[in-house]
């Protein structure tokens, strides 16, 4: 049984790698319809509408991002509201992938007492989230 690697995988924003990410998690939330009436057997829930997130988490560096995603790239994407392609993949060819549009819905940058300045921030998927498989 062969696992996928964690450090492998990354998020690209509109084609480009976000520079020094150390964490990406992806999730997917399902809205539900409950109904309780003197009929029912307690709750009858339904699916409703459906919603997918991303978060990113990494360490802050003063280099030269070159033609990645640095915090300040990410935070005139937010200052602007621009809406950005996305995809989660560790590009083994075979292993799953996810694909969708999204926007950076919050951003953080942190400096504790002797640790490296850090970052992180989230964005909200738009539409279907793509699940594929790496060609």
């Amino acid at each position: 049984m062969a696992f996928q690697d964690g450090s492998l995988m990354r998020l690209s924003v509109d084609g480009e790698n976000i520079f020094h990410e150390t964490k990406v998690s992806i999730s997917g939330d399902t809205d539900f319809n409950d109904v309780a009436t003197k009929d029912t057997d307690g709750t009858v829930s339904t699916p409703g509408q459906k919603s997918w997130s991303l978060s990113v988490e990494g360490v802050m560096s003063n280099d030269d991002p070159g033609t990645k995603h640095d915090v300040a790239s990410i935070v005139g994407l937010w200052n602007t509201q621009a809406l950005v392609e996305i995809m989660v993949t560790d590009a083994v060819t075979g292993h799953i992938e996810y694909s969708g549009s999204a926007y950076i819905q919050n951003w953080s940058k942190d400096a504790e007492n002797d640790e490296s300045v850090t970052f992180s921030y989230s964005l909200k998927g738009t539409g279907s989230l793509t699940v594929g498989a790496v060609a």
